[in-house]
């Protein structure tokens, strides 16, 4: 897969990137975003991308690093879900 990006269009259907866009991947989105194992997997891959991504965000908000990260911290797995869920969140809004 060539980006994160790419891989969301490829898992999901309009109607699951919609859940994800307006409930968050909390909310229990369709596989691929739910276990630890698997956001981890997704974080190695494609850590420089989401990074990027988040930075864009705060360039974006003027905010700084999102709560939703920050609260996050205390274990790699935790951290790289958050990063992960923040990012497929954002690019859900993107692609509908």
């Amino acid at each position: 897969m060539s980006n994160f990006k790419q891989w969301m269009q490829d898992q999901y259907d309009r109607d699951e990137l919609k859940e994800i866009a307006e409930h968050g991947c909390a909310s229990g989105c369709a596989g691929g975003l739910i276990y630890y194992s698997e956001t981890s997997a997704i974080y190695d891959e494609y850590a420089d991308e989401l990074h990027e991504k988040v930075v864009e965000f705060m360039s974006m908000t003027g905010e700084g690093m999102p709560e939703y990260i920050t609260k996050n911290f205390d274990s790699a797995n935790t951290f790289k879900n958050a990063m992960v869920w923040l990012v497929a969140e954002i690019y859900a809004q993107e692609l509908i």
